[in-house]
């Protein structure tokens, strides 16, 4: 059974790679495809298959169902993402996508994610800015569309009128007059929301957070894949892995900074893991099938901040991972939701080794039967030898006589 893997990558990664091996496992074939690859009219995929350890071209249907991204709904390609919207499954089709803005503001009034919410506001203009400044002394600035970290500044009010500017490790001083042409050239007309900045930081003063990194299991259930702690080593706004950050391990990170209180972080993040996918799902009233929960910790150990959901996780930090629990969860897809019965490997094993004892069987009943007739022959040849001695017997007997009247006349 083809399933597609849509990325946006020409050549497929070491994640589609192992994602394939795995798969194969299950009897799934991984067709890895970009959008390009998409013949509307023909309604064929022109992908790539991995076979023998090497991508081979491989032309065929529109798969049943596609994992995608969302970096793969684009303006160019939107053509084509509307008809495999309408033709097949996929894993992502961006309808009902919730926006950061409206997550903060649905989730600052819902009881059991309001303690966990930044005070968040729409910024449109520069007196928006100003204003917020002057109201929490410190903030952050998020683009609406943002993925993976990118385009976030932090601005800091250090004076009346003296500001500073942060942006990945670069950080700047600015008057009042130079911080609005900086709004003006910068961030005007480009959607960007504001945050309240919130201290998550190490004790050495780097920014930090907790990556719950959730995934759909082999029974459509939300399971944790890993949590690690990423720390923004030398930033001044957030710990952008991507942007030169390091990554740590979730439970000694936890002991160094936390002391006694480690494990009762680590199992909130480990609830929080399950109540916010289930959220987001009631939320966009559709199956999600990955996130990625960015979560801040006070000094204290005692508050929580729900920094970001995102919908399109880095799977750097455990590709492994990430690779089990998609096989599985394509194998769930194709089964519970598609109605296709797979057979995977056991299955194939189980048939292949059914098949074998059927012909080991069919061969000892054959073997019994030729070994019935083996006897029979031996018992005639038995019986044929004992009746040729007889009548060799009986012949001897019949012609002594003849032997005997032909010495008489002989002698004569």
């Amino acid at each position: 059974m083809i399933i597609g893997y849509m990325r946006n990558l020409k050549k497929p990664d070491s994640l589609a790679r192992t994602t394939s091996l795995i798969a194969k496992s299950y009897g799934i074939e991984l067709l890895y495809m970009n959008p390009a690859d998409v013949d509307i009219k023909k309604k064929k995929v022109y992908g790539r298959l991995l076979i023998n350890n090497k991508w081979v071209d491989k032309e065929t249907g529109i798969p049943s169902f596609i994992d995608v991204v969302p970096y793969c709904f684009k303006k160019e390609t939107k053509e084509v993402m509307d008809f495999l919207k309408e033709t097949t499954l996929l894993s992502e089709d961006r309808r009902n996508v919730i926006t950061k803005e409206y997550l903060q503001e649905v989730l600052s009034k819902d009881e059991a994610f309001s303690h966990l919410m930044i005070p968040t506001h729409p910024m449109e203009t520069f007196e928006d800015l100003h204003h917020y400044l002057n109201a929490y002394q410190k903030v952050v600035l998020k683009p609406e569309s943002g993925l993976r970290g990118k385009n976030i500044y932090f601005i800091e009010k250090v004076e009346a009128d003296v500001f500073h500017i942060g942006f990945n490790t670069e950080k700047w001083k600015v008057p009042l007059n130079e911080l609005k042409s900086f709004f003006e050239t910068t961030l005007k007309g480009k959607n960007y929301f504001l945050q309240k900045y919130v201290v998550s930081r190490t004790p050495q003063g780097d920014p930090f957070d907790c990556r719950v990194h959730v995934e759909k299991n082999g029974r459509g259930r939300w399971a944790i894949a890993k949590i690690y702690v990423r720390i923004g080593i030398g930033q001044s706004v957030i710990s952008n892995v991507n942007q030169g950050g390091g990554v740590s391990d979730t439970r000694e990170f936890l002991k160094a900074n936390y002391g006694d209180k480690w494990q009762e972080i680590y199992q909130y993040l480990k609830k929080l893991g399950k109540i916010v996918p289930e959220k987001m799902e009631e939320l966009r009233g559709k199956d999600i099938m990955t996130l990625g929960l960015d979560i801040g910790i006070d000094q204290s150990g005692e508050q929580f901040y729900l920094f970001e959901v995102n919908d399109s996780p880095s799977s750097k930090a455990l590709k492994s991972d990430v690779a089990y629990f998609r096989s599985n969860y394509y194998l769930y897809v194709l089964k519970e939701k598609l109605n296709i019965h797979v057979k995977d490997a056991k299955e194939e094993a189980e048939a292949l080794s059914d098949r074998i004892a059927q012909l080991q069987k069919e061969l000892g009943e054959k073997d019994k039967a030729l070994t019935g007739m083996e006897k029979q022959m031996v018992q005639k040849e038995k019986e044929l030898t004992s009746k040729e001695k007889r009548l060799n017997s009986t012949s001897w007997k019949m012609t002594g006589i003849l032997r005997k009247t032909k010495k008489i006349f002989v002698k004569k």
